[in-house]
């Protein structure tokens, strides 16, 4: 594979539906501008917020912006991207894998290249790749970890232990309502000092519930703060949300509740009574947890050298240099589905 990208300044698209995608796409950004390439950003849809861009980074802020815009890769943090935006269209994940979902990727015809983070993932996309053939799988690492390991933490030594609590938005793979009152409790007690994110697409109802709570023993962040606390925690409550390996990375105790596979490495509940021990019990960090944690992290991706949007950027530029031709499938229904729901009807 090649390894430094080539000498053109290739226009380069992230297309963003969510908060969380803006640590997933910094390390590509910053790689692609030291190699004199053009990045602008596109917000589909209200949940992905373009006030937290950053000085210097520049929005497209339509579709027929985007379209003009006339980028040679579009890098895609969801499942989705419309073909009439121009350009190969790159599958870079939110999350480290698919196992809450069986270990499956819906492979949907509407990516050129899907760069994975290890070969579990690497696994079950090439075999797909050889069968239908328009679209390529490279194993580079996943870019958020980039930003993961890089982080430059400045935080105070706090007097309370820092618990984060985050939660996936599938109802049955999801225990923040099962949770909520016992989280409540604790928090009111003033024992720790609690730190929640919850994904955009949790119940309203529920993420308003859970906002309601903030005082001065338990703060709300948004999605883009989620890499500062991952460092700043010291253990993390979470369920079946793929974010529990990224804190897992950094050799920190997880307690879960109703994780659809409990391993080793996790401290599983299935009891709302049983969340107070457990966090107990992780702040303790016994040895053999520990141990299991370290054991953990090569087996989840063998890339956390900080390099791994280097090796995106080389394996896109790969592909635009061998000059790519795009097979895949028309998907009439799903692009007149993303055409309607961004309401561009334009060539």
């Amino acid at each position: 594979m090649q390894t430094t990208p080539g000498a053109t300044a290739y226009k380069f698209l992230f297309y963003v539906e969510q908060n969380y995608c803006f640590p997933i796409l910094r390390p590509i950004q910053a790689k692609a501008r030291e190699h004199g390439c053009e990045v602008r950003w596109f917000f589909a849809g209200d949940a992905a917020s373009p006030q937290f861009l950053e000085a210097g980074e520049v929005q497209c802020s339509s579709p027929a912006d985007a379209v003009k815009f006339q980028p040679d890769a579009v890098f895609v943090p969801g499942d989705r991207v419309p073909a009439f935006i121009p350009g190969i269209k790159v599958q870079v994940f939110h999350g480290l894998d698919e196992s809450k979902r069986g270990n499956i990727y819906p492979e949907r015809g509407m990516f050129d290249l899907y760069w994975t983070e290890g070969p579990g993932r690497t696994g079950i996309l090439e075999p797909m790749a050889a069968q239908r053939g328009y679209f390529k799988v490279q194993e580079t690492g996943w870019a958020k970890l980039d930003s993961l390991f890089s982080f430059a933490e400045n935080a105070p030594n706090y007097e309370r232990p820092q618990v984060l609590y985050t939660s996936t938005f599938t109802p049955r793979l999801s225990g923040a309502a099962a949770l909520y009152e016992e989280i409540k409790r604790l928090s009111q007690s003033g024992k720790w000092q609690w730190l929640v994110t919850l994904h955009p697409k949790l119940a309203p109802e529920t993420m308003a519930k859970y906002r309601a709570l903030a005082s001065e023993n338990l703060s709300f962040y948004e999605n883009d703060k989620v890499i500062e606390l991952l460092h700043r925690a010291d253990v993390m409550i979470c369920d079946n949300s793929s974010i529990l390996q990224e804190f897992l990375l950094l050799n920190k105790p997880v307690v879960t509740y109703g994780n659809r596979d409990p391993q080793p490495y996790m401290i599983d509940i299935t009891d709302p009574a049983a969340l107070e021990p457990a966090i107990e019990s992780a702040l303790e960090r016994p040895p053999e947890l520990m141990g299991e944690i370290a054991a953990y992290g090569p087996q989840v991706t063998p890339y956390r050298d900080g390099a791994s949007a280097q090796r995106i950027l080389a394996a896109v530029t790969g592909m635009l240099e061998a000059g790519w031709k795009d097979t895949k499938p028309r998907n009439i229904y799903r692009n007149l589905k993303i055409r309607k729901q961004l309401s561009y009807f334009g060539f």
